[in-house]
């Protein structure tokens, strides 16, 4: 085992495109630099069981993640870009690649199937309801070519950031849903439940929506207008999220289905057809 070479250079890219998708100021790029030196320092790396270049990028991601994370529960106004990054499609986020070797490190190697398991089903999904084939294609690409840099993406995909961040959200709920539902009890799965487990305002939004779904015959038997009235809730926020928990629903009670395990809510919110 020995001690690599850190080459600052070409890991000021990948740090500089993290600092942008979280919203960071440029000044952060230089400290974190630093902190990825100094991280880098422990790793003790046998060069002959992996790839020094990955992991120094693996690192460098995991020092902007965990400072940006630290920040935010400090107050700060950063866009938390985390969110809609690769590493949110996973349960296992742990920091082992600084602490153990590469051959070592079973939190990446668990992360790493977590997400091949979750990807083939959300392709089966997609395939299934008839959903935008391209979406997961762009968000890997997005992250796995240009290091989540919407900015490089944009001009080499021909698709505008704004349009890669909100892919990339719905990507990213979606994959958050397939994960619950997979992981969800056999004996009591809710696709209910499951959509409020996505960690962000349309799980907070999804049991008020779908509940009111539910009573008033079904999915389909309501739209953003009605849902407004019987929730109370203002129109412009119901449009907002309506149509994407309405997706997340329907992925989720097909996720259930391909388990086997058919939601106990399912015919309460889809009568007919997924």
């Amino acid at each position: 085992m020995t001690t690599t070479q850190v080459d600052l250079d070409r890991l000021r890219p990948v740090i500089t495109a993290m600092v942008r998708q979280y919203g960071g100021p440029a000044h952060d790029i230089d400290d974190l630099l630093q902190e990825t030196w100094l991280s880098l320092q422990t790793v003790k790396f046998d060069p002959d069981r992996g790839d020094w270049p990955t992991l120094c990028r693996v690192v460098a991601r995991r020092r902007v993640h965990d400072y940006y994370r630290k920040t935010a529960s400090n107050g700060s106004q950063c866009n938390g870009g985390k969110a809609d990054s690769l590493e949110a499609l996973t349960a296992t986020q742990g920091d082992s690649a600084v602490h153990g070797c590469v051959d070592d490190d079973t939190g990446r190697v668990d992360a790493a199937d977590e997400l091949r398991q979750v990807l083939g089903v959300l392709h089966l999904v997609q395939d299934a309801l008839g959903m935008d084939a391209g979406r997961v294609e762009t968000f890997l690409r997005l992250h796995l070519v240009y290091d989540g840099d919407t900015t490089a993406a944009s001009a080499a995909l021909g698709v505008s950031v704004n349009s890669l961040r909100s892919l990339s959200r719905d990507v990213v709920a979606l994959a958050q849903v397939i994960r619950a539902a997979l992981e969800a009890p056999e004996d009591a799965p809710s696709i209910v439940a499951t959509v409020a487990s996505v960690p962000s305002a349309i799980g907070r939004h999804a049991p008020v929506y779908l509940g009111a779904a539910q009573r008033a015959g079904g999915v389909t038997a309501v739209d953003a207008h009605a849902l407004a009235r019987i929730t109370g809730t203002p129109r412009n926020t119901v449009r907002q999220y309506w149509s994407r928990i309405r997706v997340l629903a329907r992925a989720a009670a097909w996720a259930f289905q391909y388990k086997g395990w058919p939601a106990a809510d399912q015919d309460q919110l889809f009568p007919g057809d997924l």
